[in-house]
């Protein structure tokens, strides 16, 4: 016998389904982007914007392969401020892409 529950709110799902992927709580991902200037310092977050959590990835984008380069070489302390943050295993990697902005 299936006992009614009644509605489940729309984050509590969400969790769910994000736990079930591996992926970090929506609070975890809503910090890492409010603090990325803290994360990575004021002059590096003009030019590495965070665009997405995907599992345990932290995908950024960058408008020039020489700043890609930088990422990759600053991934350790990244991943080291990150989960000083929000705790030890939520992201693991960081991904780079590279897009050209155009205007100022």
């Amino acid at each position: 016998m299936t006992t009614d529950r009644g509605p489940v709110p729309l984050r509590q799902s969400l969790e769910r389904l994000l736990e079930g992927m591996g992926s970090p709580r929506i609070d975890d991902t809503k910090m890492i982007i409010d603090q990325w200037s803290e994360i990575v310092g004021p002059h590096l977050a003009e030019r590495i914007e965070t665009v997405a959590v995907r599992g345990s990835e932290l995908l950024v984008a960058v408008n020039d392969p020489a700043w890609a380069s930088q990422v990759a070489w600053l991934e350790a302390q990244l991943l080291e401020r990150i989960e000083s943050l929000v705790g030890p295993g939520r992201i693991t990697s960081v991904r780079v892409r590279v897009e050209r902005r155009t205007g100022p």
